[in-house]
């Protein structure tokens, strides 16, 4: 079942070094995991609630087993301390399209 990976995320100010450490090494391996980027936004406006994120970015996937390999593997963990210092919240989650009726 195809998957989307969704990112929202407010970055920590003055952190754009642990940002571009972070990001290109994610994206890099999301990617090989065989990811497809189909969608990278900007906040413009708050419409209904508060605290929304400066960042969405999604990216669809075959299955679900490539993305949780991906978080659990050695190259991601090794740049989590750049993410941790570079976000004050980032929120990563998994969706699917319900099961047709």
């Amino acid at each position: 079942m195809t998957v989307q990976l969704i990112i929202t995320g407010i970055r920590r100010p003055d952190s754009d070094d642990d940002y571009a450490a972070y990001s290109g090494v994610a994206l890099s391996l999301l990617t090989a995991a065989g990811g497809t980027l189909t969608g990278r936004y900007g906040h413009i406006d708050d419409l209904v609630g508060e605290d929304a994120p400066q960042a969405v970015v999604i990216m669809e996937f075959a299955d679900d087993a490539a993305v949780r390999a991906v978080f659990n593997s050695s190259e991601y963990q090794a740049v989590v301390p750049q993410r941790e210092k570079a976000f004050e919240r980032l929120n990563v989650f998994l969706a699917a399209a319900p099961p047709a009726a």
